[in-house]
């Protein structure tokens, strides 16, 4: 799965309000692993708490350019 699509679910799973705030083209192609580590994380959960939301979108938020 491209990095696109992996933070298309991630933003989907997480009920992000500002739906551009993930754009693939602000993240460098060297943290693709970590996106991959967060997506598997996101999407194999059944529920993530308002915390956990929160830390998610702020460790994106520190990969991004």
């Amino acid at each position: 799965m491209n990095k696109a699509d992996m933070l298309k679910e991630i933003e989907e799973s997480l009920n992000v309000v500002n739906k551009g705030l993930f754009n693939a083209d602000d993240f460098d192609e060297g943290n693709t692993e970590e996106i991959r580590e967060i997506h598997e994380m996101v999407t194999g959960r059944n529920q993530i708490t308002a915390i956990e939301q929160s830390a998610i979108i702020e460790e994106l938020s520190k990969l991004r350019k």
